[in-house]
């Protein structure tokens, strides 16, 4: 399995032999690196966890077209990619789950808002939420934008990911303090990867202070475009 953090919340996820894109933020993102986008070949999926333009939903019907890539995601978020032009999709909501091509996506609560602008007033665009994503090789937890909540311990007990996204840049999101919480206290996760940090400077969280809290499983601290083998 391999994953490319692209900045922000944005990863390249290549996992079973099929492309993801976790809520690709490249739009606006100034973390994100330079000409990656060129790189990458094939996307068969693009998961977005909700619906803020910093999670991708300005690039996703884009790129969906470009790759002729599958969007999963919940119903809202696919009735306005719909009226974008986007024909592949996958509905989802929170608890739910999506098989295919040997890939399992499971929604998942987070704690957080859901809108998109529409000039000065905010359209609802579903419940927040996470991704769980199960194969063979490995189980993914992208936790999208969340709090810390108790029921962490429940996507723990269920689906026992491995591979943790984890924001941790405060304000919006956990922060450091309590984004090592949820790893040490509520999942059991091997490999940890920060995210949502540092984009924006509202966005404080430090990923040597979370590193340093973490008391279970490996914090890796990528630059953006730089790819991990797990």
């Amino acid at each position: 399995m391999r994953l490319t953090w692209l900045g922000h919340s944005a990863c390249h996820l290549e996992i079973a032999g099929k492309s993801l894109l976790l809520d690709p933020f490249f739009t606006g993102n100034p973390k994100f690196p330079t000409g990656h986008e060129e790189r990458i070949r094939t996307v068969d999926f693009i998961l977005l966890t909700h619906g803020h333009e910093d999670h991708g939903i300005g690039d996703a019907a884009r790129l969906a077209k470009h790759y002729g890539a599958t969007v999963v995601a919940q119903p809202e978020v696919l009735g306005y990619l719909g009226g974008q032009g986007v024909e592949q999709m996958e509905p989802i909501n929170v608890g739910g789950t999506v098989e295919r091509d040997g890939l399992a996506f499971t929604n998942t609560h987070a704690q957080h808002s859901s809108s998109v602008m529409d000039g000065s007033r905010p359209v609802y665009m579903g419940n927040p939420s996470g991704f769980v994503i199960r194969s063979t090789e490995r189980t993914v937890y992208h936790a999208g934008d969340t709090g810390l909540f108790s029921d962490l311990a429940l996507i723990e007990r269920l689906y026992a990911p491995k591979v943790g996204l984890i924001p941790i840049g405060d304000r919006f999101t956990m922060g450091p303090d309590t984004a090592a919480i949820a790893c040490n206290e509520y999942l059991a996760l091997e490999d940890i990867i920060p995210i949502h940090f540092g984009t924006f400077p509202l966005l404080t969280g430090e990923p040597a202070d979370f590193q340093a809290a973490v008391t279970r499983g490996r914090v890796h601290r990528p630059e953006p475009g730089q790819t991990l083998d797990l």
